[in-house]
């Protein structure tokens, strides 16, 4: 048990050299789980398989090799084998060359032109003797024949594209019966890409076949002769346009192997690796390897940086620990709790990843990533203290052997739509609910992040069967630690707050046995607070509970105060006005020794200390001052005897219960009671309490404290509104 008295900083700020020390200790603890835990998650399965031959792939095995443990790892022969495949599967790219059609259209234009004119150009297309004698041997009419068939069928090789032969030759020889090409879809040669086989492409090697399948189409009629000498013009002019673009084939075939997943295998214990008197495999060798090669290898700039990261986070996380934290003397508190709960959590989740190693797909969800966020924001009453636990958790997560950045991001987000989940309901039972569904919303995180991981489905019910478990083992951890953490530091969570305004309590029994005025009193006040605190944002519970004990001070001497003299005789008018205004005073400091006796936390300590600030007493000091004023000697009136001694209130609830505590007394003596008669009394309280500085230090805006008057005038005017007037015979009735 942690005491709250010691945590409880001094003027200077300054905390005890034992203290700190203890500090500084549990912050190396955390950072040294952090460096150490990884490693011990790294060599937790360091056992190697002995084999007694060097066995080669196609061997025979001459022993029974069986896994010592589940092993997950990627199979990089098989991984290889799907990327050739993968590789292989992307056809040879071949690209059509406008540059190159253009080139041979410009020079069929040219022979066409030579033919028709008869020049002798014709020798610079290659004409030899053999063909210009066979062509000087046909008449003019199958002369024309062949110039106009010339120019068709070139022009239509060149649509529709001339392979290379070789090239073609090639890519077959590669194992391939189709390729893809680049083509022109119409004939203002916009590009398509097309799958076509070899065999249907057009080449030189059968341009005689391909020039015979084109003349079908035409009724003319050719004579041996006549073909012979077109075929040896198409022959001669058409060329390649089409041709192999190898790099942009090895771009394709590299991008998909890069697109290739990597083939994980999973080999499970006991699982036979070899079986005696069989053929030993590449894959087999492979795992042995794995298996043997698993070691520790974190170099010592590694550790260097590790532990600066860790240290800064660390470092970080207290001091904004520190800073959301409103009550001071609550910091060490949670800060004890945040790093020893920090401790426990890396031990648990060492221990979760060496016993549940088996279940590879559902690492993530097995660490117990939940515990200290929901349990510090349950402690705090912060959710922003929660996520910054879970934030600090996660980091030191990443160093796990068995993480990397997708469950850096899994658990973050996982730890965020949980504390979005959250509600800081009253009733413990209505955790089941809560529980309920954050398991639902943690599934669907584990869904959306087991696509994004590209997981195998086998792992999907793994993994939601594991989260759903997660997550009601957290809820239950937390339902059982925090009635131990209120109970023995004292700490005033939602539940307890709730199990505090119980009116049932022996200290709150004995106010309305004794001082009924004040316990009504009380009770409206506490209604008041509540209502109002929960309008603006504050803890509501705390405000209630404050207003419910604020003046349990007064049980011990109820006749001093006028809401419990119930019209009867006054016992201030036989005493002077100073010992009036010191037993009015006394309430206070009788409240909050009452409240320690009974247990009460120290932040309704607080409410019930400062719920009258440093006010002035300023009936029994105006009478003084009255009084001194009417007497014929000179008295002098001291201001701080009839001054409460206590600090103005430091937290929204404290200056919300000070303002209840006045409203609530001052509107009972209202005569005809009106909203704009209480508004009138709401601002010349706050009036009051502003020139007296006491609302100065509790951080109610104008805004707040607008909303707090509504809150006030209309549970005031319910309170006190005239009920109808009967008749005699209705009211016997």
């Amino acid at each position: 048990m942690i005491s709250t008295s010691p945590l409880i900083t001094s003027g200077s700020g300054k905390y005890p050299v034992r203290t700190v020390l203890l500090l500084v200790v549990l912050f190396l603890i955390n950072v040294g789980l952090g460096l150490v835990i990884p490693i011990l998650s790294m060599s937790n399965s360091l056992i190697t398989v002995e084999l007694l031959y060097d066995y080669q792939p196609g061997m025979l095995s001459n022993e029974d090799v069986i896994a010592p443990y589940d092993i997950s790892f990627e199979d990089e022969i098989a991984t290889r084998q799907l990327k050739e495949r993968n590789a292989h599967d992307v056809l040879p790219r071949f690209v059509y060359s406008m540059a190159e059609s253009m080139r041979i259209s410009s020079r069929l234009d040219s022979l066409v032109s030579a033919l028709g004119s008869g020049d002798d150009m014709l020798a610079d297309f290659g004409f030899d003797t053999e063909l210009s004698s066979r062509w000087n041997a046909l008449d003019d009419e199958e002369q024309v024949k062949v110039r106009l068939l010339l120019s068709d069928a070139v022009r239509h090789f060149l649509y529709v594209g001339v392979f290379d032969s070789d090239e073609l030759a090639q890519v077959a020889q590669e194992g391939y019966e189709t390729v893809s090409a680049s083509l022109p879809a119409t004939y203002d040669y916009r590009m398509k890409d097309t799958v076509l086989d070899i065999d249907d492409a057009v080449s030189k090697a059968f341009l005689s076949d391909r020039l015979i399948g084109f003349l079908q189409g035409y009724d003319v009629a050719l004579t041996a002769d006549a073909f012979s000498v077109l075929y040896a013009l198409v022959d001669m002019i058409v060329e390649a346009n089409v041709h192999y673009d190898a790099l942009a084939t090895q771009e394709l075939r590299q991008e998909a192997m890069d697109s290739t997943p990597v083939v994980m295998a999973q080999i499970h214990e006991g699982d036979y690796i070899l079986r005696y008197d069989t053929i030993v495999t590449e894959q087999a060798l492979q795992t042995i390897a794995k298996i043997n090669g698993i070691t520790v290898d974190v170099s010592f700039m590694q550790m260097v940086g590790r532990f600066m990261f860790l240290s800064v986070i660390l470092y970080v996380a207290l001091y904004f620990i520190r800073s959301f934290i409103e009550r001071k003397y609550r910091v060490l508190v949670y800060t004890f709790i945040f790093m020893i709960t920090m401790a426990l959590m890396l031990v648990l989740s060492y221990l979760s990843t060496f016993f549940f190693r088996h279940m590879e797909g559902a690492v993530d969800q097995v660490l117990p990533f939940l515990f200290l966020p929901l349990l510090m924001c349950q402690l705090t009453n912060r959710k922003r203290v929660g996520f910054l636990c879970g934030a600090v958790y996660a980091c030191f997560i990443l160093f796990f052997p068995t993480t990397d950045l997708i469950t850096f991001f899994y658990l973050i987000f996982s730890i965020e739509i949980s504390l979005l989940m959250m509600r800081f309901s009253v009733a413990r039972l209505d955790m089941i609910y809560q529980g309920f569904y954050t398991a639902l919303a943690n599934i669907f995180i584990a869904l959306a992040f087991h696509f994004i991981a590209d997981k195998p489905l086998i792992y999907l019910i793994q993994e939601v069967f594991a989260i759903a478990v997660n997550v009601a083992i957290t809820y239950m951890a937390i339902s059982l630690l925090l009635p131990l953490l209120e109970h023995f530091l004292n700490i005033p969570t939602v539940f307890r707050l709730h199990e505090l305004s119980s009116t049932d309590s022996p200290v709150l029994v004995r106010l309305r046995s004794q001082a009924i005025g004040t316990y009504n009193h009380s009770m409206n006040v506490s209604d008041m607070a509540y209502n109002a605190a929960k309008e603006i944002g504050a803890n509501a519970e705390l405000a209630k509970v404050g207003g419910l004990y604020h003046d349990i001070g007064k049980a011990d001497h109820p006749e001093y105060f006028i809401e419990n003299q119930a019209g009867g005789p006054n016992v201030h008018d036989d005493m002077k006005y100073t010992l009036s205004a010191a037993v009015i005073k006394s309430h206070v400091k009788l409240g909050v020794e009452k409240g320690k006796e009974v247990g009460l936390p120290q932040e309704v300590l607080d409410i019930i200390d400062q719920h009258h600030g440093n006010d002035i007493i300023s009936y029994f000091y105006n009478k003084a001052m009255e009084e001194a004023k009417a007497s014929r000697t000179p008295v002098q009136v001291n201001e701080e005897d009839f001054r409460y001694t206590s600090d103005i209130p430091q937290t929204k609830e404290a200056g919300i219960v000070m303002l209840a505590d006045c409203f609530e007394a001052a509107s009972r003596t209202l005569k005809k009671p009106t909203t704009l008669r209480y508004e009138k009394l709401f601002t010349s309280i706050l009036v009051g309490k502003m020139n007296g500085n006491q609302l100065d230090e509790c951080m109610l805006s104008m805004a707040e404290i607008e909303k707090i008057k509504r809150v006030f005038v209309h549970q005031a005017f319910g309170r006190d509104h005239m009920r109808i007037q009967y008749t005699k015979d209705e009211d016997n009735a």
